[in-house]
């Protein structure tokens, strides 16, 4: 059939319900509404579509921007990102949020990071350090300092803080194998060649010399490493040892003859610096006996001191 078809305004009806394979074929009235519903959706879509790449899409007005600044690293060349001719004088500065958390500069001066609640540095295995929040820097992960010093330490007051070489060398550090070497030598001669020198008021004969009684051995009643007698004093005696240097000392290890007679029960230590005046440094409570098994008692002082008695 060739030329226009008058319907007279009587319908078309019974057409397939399919989509036509031309697109100058008619289409039933069911199919083109849906076909237009199609069309509006998929129109609508990209239209939502834009308005999310315009949304993204980096854009001025005045003096703001908005959207994502994403710089591409295509075709392997460097990205420069910044100012590279600031003037003297001038400051160049990276506000996050507000003024109080920025990266800012001023020529020749030190980049500053500021932030109004610290810095948290993460990496992938968790926090590393915060600075800043509370008033402190917290590390979280061990420190390597690759032979470089810390410095500028102050005496430490707590436990858990680290010392500097001041408090570490005038610290006192306890010795617990005693101090005092042998005095005596195994030809029955004083060992005096370490400075150590031992006296004492009186001794019964020259068995029983002040020596004796600072030997690391004990050989029993008398000889090189024998005991230290009184020649019968009662009251008012005194066995000494000289140092060398001024000592702190911090305990002090006594015994009595081996048979356990003659026994020693109200003394007390003192010390001095001349070897002329002495201060009492510990008393012992009465009624203290010093038997044949040695015993030790612990001295409170902070003072150093090079004569040492026990004085009865």
């Amino acid at each position: 059939m060739e030329g226009d078809l008058d319907t007279g305004g009587y319908r078309i009806s019974g057409l397939n319900t399919r989509l036509p394979p031309r697109h100058t074929d008619a289409v039933c009235w069911s199919r083109a509404v849906e076909l237009t519903r199609e069309v509006g959706q998929r129109a609508s879509e990209q239209v939502m579509a834009v308005k999310r790449l315009c949304d993204l899409k980096v854009s001025k007005t005045g003096d703001l921007m908005t959207g994502n600044l994403i710089l591409s690293a295509d075709d392997g060349n460097d990205r420069l990102f910044g100012c590279t001719d600031l003037p003297h004088g001038n400051t160049f500065t990276c506000v996050f949020c507000d003024t109080l958390n920025r990266f800012h500069f001023s020529l020749t001066n030190p980049v500053a990071l500021e932030s109004s609640h610290g810095l948290l540095v993460k990496c992938r295995e968790g926090d590393v350090c915060l600075m800043g929040n509370p008033s402190e820097i917290i590390i979280y992960k061990v420190i390597r300092m690759n032979t470089n010093s810390i410095t500028n330490l102050p005496i430490p007051t707590l436990p858990h803080e680290a010392a500097n070489k001041l408090y570490v060398d005038s610290n006192s550090r306890k010795i617990l194998n005693g101090y005092i070497p042998p005095l005596r030598s195994m030809g029955s001669r004083d060992n005096i060649k370490l400075g150590f020198i031992a006296t004492a008021f009186s001794q019964l004969n020259n068995n029983y010399k002040a020596s004796n009684a600072f030997n690391c051995y004990y050989t029993c009643r008398r000889g090189t490493g024998g005991e230290w007698v009184s020649n019968n004093e009662r009251r008012n005696f005194w066995i000494q040892v000289k140092c060398p240097d001024l000592v702190r000392i911090w305990k002090i290890a006594l015994g009595g003859r081996e048979t356990n007679t003659q026994r020693i029960y109200r003394w007390q230590l003192e010390a001095s610096t001349d070897g002329e005046i002495f201060l009492t440094l510990f008393s012992a409570p009465n009624l203290t006996y010093l038997e044949n098994e040695v015993q030790q008692f612990e001295v409170d002082t902070v003072r150093k001191y090079n004569c040492y008695r026990l004085f009865v």
